[in-house]
């Protein structure tokens, strides 16, 4: 199974989380970066934005203590 994973930064803390997801199950485009986004301002507050150049696909293994999102 493939992963891709991506980081996210909140916007006021500074704090950057790892997302990872099945590159099978998810496209990777604005859309789905959006529904992230939105995703980590539900789960953890705050308003989130991604980091640039940070997309990593066909993982072979998710990263250690990322969020997986399944939606």
């Amino acid at each position: 199974m493939a992963y891709c994973i991506e980081n996210f930064q909140n916007s006021v803390s500074g704090v950057m989380v790892r997302v990872y997801w099945r590159c099978n199950t998810h496209v990777h485009d604005a859309t789905l970066i959006t529904r992230i986004e939105r995703w980590l301002g539900t789960t953890l507050g705050g308003m989130w934005n991604v980091r640039a150049g940070s997309y990593r696909s066909n993982q072979s293994s998710p990263p250690e203590n990322g969020l997986e999102f399944t939606g």
